[in-house]
């Protein structure tokens, strides 16, 4: 899979989350749900019989539909409320939808009957309102629910049911209709869903170990209750084994004491939410004690995302069992390197050389694991380490990294090295802090590892690298963001993030998160940063550095990412088709017989 056709897959994935809607409170929706009731109710009646039935339809909105709407989720708040995924409030969605679409079908009956001076149209569209909602909801039980299917064929038939009996009562000649014709429409509005619900269930992959609705389900699961279980379990059955490194920095003052450690690890921090290893940085920065620890991007991409959660405690077990290594007290400015708009940074720390990649202010997403080898290799030749850091600093709307950026970045951190090797390394100071804005969180894109900042000084001046728990930087904002630092004095410095995907899926947006910059307020962050710096205290320090391995751990891989590709387009493409040549064909038959019966 080359590096055009592995960037390809993973965007034509994340295009999905446009798809992904929110809705309003509960409290909302059931006002909506009484006040739509009584005004589709009012505005069909009127249609049909004129201002005298008005009132009718006024009351029947608010008795036959809204009322047993509302109580129907009542019931269902007490007999399936512990249902992991179809929680009351989505059961107040599910209503609320059919509100909205039941209620234009009954204004459109509704200027038909007037039209046509039938009113007992009217009647019949009612019908097939209530038969409606038993269509709708079969779809979705039948996708989400995970009960038995008696339970779930009694919820199912709960709501319609109930709005059924109230019309009865007051509007008795709606089921003057022949049974048959009740029966033939009944079927016709669930036949739709039926055919759908067959045609998607029947597909799977790999041999049948993916299947659809289990894996939507899942997915469903993991983005709204974060519950991350069923979907790695999925996850782990197109999963490759594959040894994960992280490289550790860690700071120390003359007598021992740790002052900070900065930790990169080649492992990307995905798919989304809690799945995976979405949330690496905050594992490691709440997990290795003793001093402050700031995770930065180690260069890696999704195919080295990781299949389940658990497996983050092995890398943080190892990271805590490394022995520690001999400090030096040794360091070189930093340097910098620009090729062709690709630029690096590097600065040596005894026998480590620290790398920054950036294309900013070109629009790109993650730099793929190859440009890690090729600069560890280039540092090799001179007897050094190399932590390699994407900065992962620039996002528009569409990833433009290509492989000729790849290898301009590789030249860039190439000449940076050269640059570096040829200055002195002498005594150094090192300062780190951290800032939790309290007034942004996964909403507006801050991850809970907020912002931090790690300033060295040198007999050059002061340099910061500055870590922001997000997901990628907004355009632009990295300029922004390093021309304020020089404007405090400041030599060099890089901003870069965590890259953390705990932001990931948490609104519907159309990349499925905000990178920093974007929805957070710009010159509260640069405040933010000038009170950063400011309490970043250089002292007198030491640098040690440490390479951990955890073997055989399930990662998503470049197959897995083609397959989920596949997997999404696929199930996409035929749940459309089917439902754009089902539902609509099914419905128009029952509304057919319903109406001209």
């Amino acid at each position: 899979m080359t590096l055009g056709e592995s960037r390809e897959a993973i965007s034509n994935i994340v295009d999905y989350y446009s798809y992904l809607i929110t809705f309003p409170s509960r409290l909302v929706m059931v006002a909506s749900v009484i006040v739509v009731s009584g005004v589709v109710g009012a505005v069909a009646f009127g249609l049909s019989y004129g201002t005298a039935g008005l009132s009718q339809g006024l009351i029947y909105g608010l008795l036959g539909l809204a009322a047993p709407v509302i109580v129907s989720d009542a019931l269902l708040d007490v007999s399936y409320g512990d249902d992991p995924l179809l929680t009351p409030r989505r059961v107040n969605i599910i209503s609320f939808v059919w509100c909205l679409v039941g209620g234009l079908m009954l204004v459109v009956v509704g200027v038909i009957s007037g039209l046509t001076g039938r009113p007992d149209l009217l009647l019949r569209g009612v019908l097939l309102a209530v038969y409606s909602s038993a269509a709708l909801r079969m779809i979705v039980f039948s996708v989400f629910s995970t009960r038995d299917v008696f339970r779930t064929a009694l919820t199912v038939a709960a709501q319609p049911v109930l709005i059924a009996a109230a019309t009865q009562f007051l509007l008795p000649g709606v089921w003057q209709a022949p049974l048959s014709v009740m029966a033939i429409v009944l079927v016709l509005m669930l036949l739709g869903p039926a055919i759908l619900l067959i045609q998607v269930s029947r597909m799977s992959f790999e041999d049948g170990a993916i299947r659809i609705i289990p894996l939507f389900r899942a997915f469903i699961y993991a983005w709204a209750e974060q519950h991350n279980e069923p979907l790695e379990e999925q996850l782990v059955e197109i999963s490759e084994s594959a040894r994960l490194e992280v490289d550790e920095l860690v700071f120390t003052d003359p007598f021992g004491t740790c002052l900070g450690r900065v930790v990169a690890p080649y492992i990307h921090p995905g798919p989304f939410r809690n799945v995976g290893s979405s949330g690496l940085s905050l594992i490691l920065t709440e997990g290795l004690d003793g001093c402050e620890t700031i995770v930065a991007h180690g260069v890696s991409s999704h195919e080295m995302d990781m299949a389940q959660s658990i497996d983050m405690k092995r890398v943080l077990s190892a990271l805590k069992a490394a022995e520690t290594p001999k400090t030096q007290a040794a360091c070189s400015p930093m340097t910098r390197a620009e090729v062709s708009g690709a630029k690096a940074s590097c600065q040596i720390f005894g026998e480590t050389a620290l790398f920054t990649l950036t294309l900013s202010p070109k629009s790109h997403d993650d730099v793929p694991s190859a440009a890690k080898d090729r600069v560890r290799s280039a540092a090799a030749v001179h007897g050094l380490n190399a932590i390699v850091i994407d900065a992962h600093n620039c996002l528009d709307h569409e990833d433009l990294l290509d492989e000729k950026d790849v290898e301009n970045l590789i030249a860039a951190a190439e000449e940076a090295l050269e640059k570096a090797v040829k200055l002195p390394r002498e005594s150094f100071k090192v300062g780190i802090s951290r800032v939790r804005p309290p007034e942004w969180c996964l909403n507006e894109g801050m991850g809970p590892c907020g912002i931090a900042a790690v300033v060295v000084e040198t007999t050059a001046g002061k340099n910061a690298y500055i870590v922001f728990d997000t997901n990628n930087m907004i355009q632009g904002f990295r300029e922004k963001l390093l021309g304020h630092v020089a404007s405090l004095g400041y030599v060099d410095a890089e901003a870069l993030t965590s890259d953390t995907h705990l932001v990931n899926a948490i609104g519907a947006t159309d990349r499925g998160y905000h990178p920093a910059g974007e929805a957070m307020e710009q010159g509260s962050v640069l405040r933010y940063v000038e009170v950063l710096l400011g309490a970043a205290k250089p002292r007198p320090a030491e640098a040690s550095f440490t390479r951990v391995a955890v073997d055989d751990v399930p990662i998503i891989g470049a197959d897995g990412i083609e397959l989920l590709m596949i997997v999404v387009k696929t199930s996409f493409r035929v749940f459309v088709r089917t439902a754009a040549a089902a539902l609509p064909l099914t419905f128009l038959a029952a509304a057919a017989t319903a109406l001209l019966a």
